[in-house]
């Protein structure tokens, strides 16, 4: 079998992520527009925002995909057809589906626009994959409860099945999952939870999170006495799931047959985007120079954990992905990051021989004497220096940078750019 290096698609909740996520390495993008996606709390794009982000990505050879994955009913199909004929327009170079009438109504309205079935469809076997590609499906994102022997399985069965398949270009895959990012409780993220105790549908994209809130248990007859729910041995079997990563397997997942690996986190930052977005693409391009050496690196791997520890997580699981049912309910909503994000570069102007003033828009509070370190998008190097000296917008000297927005002047002995990412480790 011929192993073909896997697309990195990442998450791009709102234009300034989507150039982050270019500029740090993704392959492709997910985004959303203002209807019909499951991230309603999103910024999401405009109609101009779309237009202008598939030029960008023409013009860099990437793609743009947008989620069209809430369960729809009667009364969305029509508007559900008059959109998917204004992303054809557009020119967006796919749409991502869960549900069979909206599949149906794409298919027919514009039957050359690409379609992706969402992992909210159950795809679980490989028959059911093997479906959705002979109606005119161009690729499946697997279920989340998969593991990557079952995946392997699929891949194996559709090849057997459907040997043209294999001739397919790497940047056409046909299957694609999760490798990174929170994970839902319910199967698939079909959850009710939230419409039952919110009146927000997480079907339909606008998820309130009730699985991520601190419950107890009252018994009836003793109104009043609440019994925490708390984690033994064997976990807690309720509601919280730790985040997915599986960086360690990527070699694996290859091997499976996924052809596009997936960051979620549409709702999560620009730092998020990039920390992560930079780190799979080191690993996906290591791990296709030399999958053998990929599998033994261990000081590689530690590098690639502690980066996607800075960001803000929960405690780190493979899921389903090794088999181990139920290893990722986690005991605790809350999360953890090792790093703040203090900034994003908006320029850097030559000093002198080795001197640059960086200006950039303030994210997080720092002080005069605190190491900050760059990740600066085409470099795969990080960079620290000490801050000895800054300047607000006015050029006055100050000690402390402590308000949001706020726009701050230092010099760097590295030259930076438009759209650097700056942190601090804790």
């Amino acid at each position: 079998m011929t192993i073909k290096k896997p697309e990195l698609l990442a998450p791009a909740g709102n234009f300034t992520k989507l150039k982050t996520a270019f500029a740090f390495g993704a392959d492709a993008v997910y985004i959303g527009g203002e209807c019909f996606s499951l991230r309603a709390q999103a910024d999401n794009f405009t109609r101009e925002e779309m237009i202008e982000a598939v030029r960008i990505a023409n013009a860099i050879g990437k793609k743009i995909f947008v989620t069209m994955n809430i369960i729809s009913r009667d009364a969305d199909l029509d508007k559900i057809a008059e959109y998917a004929k204004e992303l054809e327009e557009i020119g967006v170079h796919g749409v991502i589906v869960a549900d069979i009438g909206t599949f149906m109504t794409v298919r027919e309205i514009c039957p050359e626009l690409k379609i992706h079935v969402s992992t909210q469809a159950n795809n679980l076997n490989w028959k059911t994959v093997d479906f959705w590609l002979k109606n005119g499906a161009v690729r499946v994102n697997l279920a989340r409860e998969l593991s990557i022997e079952e995946i392997a399985g699929i891949n194996y069965n559709l090849l057997k099945n459907n040997p043209e398949l294999a001739d397919r270009p790497a940047d056409e895959p046909y299957l694609e999952a999760f490798v990174h990012g929170a994970m839902c409780m319910s199967f698939s993220g079909r959850c009710m939870l939230s419409d039952y105790m919110t009146g927000r549908s997480s079907n339909r994209g606008d998820c309130a999170q009730p699985c991520r809130w601190n419950y107890h248990i009252a018994e009836e007859k003793r109104p009043g006495e609440y019994m925490p729910v708390e984690e033994n041995e064997r976990g807690t079997f309720i509601f919280n799931s730790k985040d997915l990563c599986l960086i360690q397997y990527l070699p694996e997942m290859i091997m499976a047959g996924v052809g596009s690996l997936k960051i979620e986190g549409r709702m999560k930052s620009e730092f998020y985007t990039a920390v992560t977005t930079r780190a799979y693409r080191k690993a996906i391009d290591y791990c296709f120079e030399n999958m053998e050496k990929y599998k033994s690196d261990d000081k590689f791997i530690q590098e690639m954990m502690k980066e996607l520890c800075s960001v803000s997580h929960r405690d780190y699981s493979t899921g389903f992905a090794l088999g181990n049912r139920g290893e990722q309910i986690f005991s605790s909503s809350s999360y953890s990051r090792d790093s703040d994000f203090i900034g994003i570069v908006k320029e850097c102007r030559v000093c002198g021989e080795n001197e640059y003033e960086t200006i950039f828009s303030l994210k997080g509070a720092f002080d005069v004497g605190n190491e900050l370190e760059f990740l600066i998008p085409g470099d795969a190097e990080n960079h620290k220096f000490i801050v000895n000296e800054m300047f607000n917008q006015y050029g006055e000297s100050i000690a402390r940078a402590p308000h949001a927005m706020m726009e701050v002047h230092i010099k760097t002995p590295f030259k930076t750019t438009e759209g650097a990412l700056i942190r601090r480790w804790k």
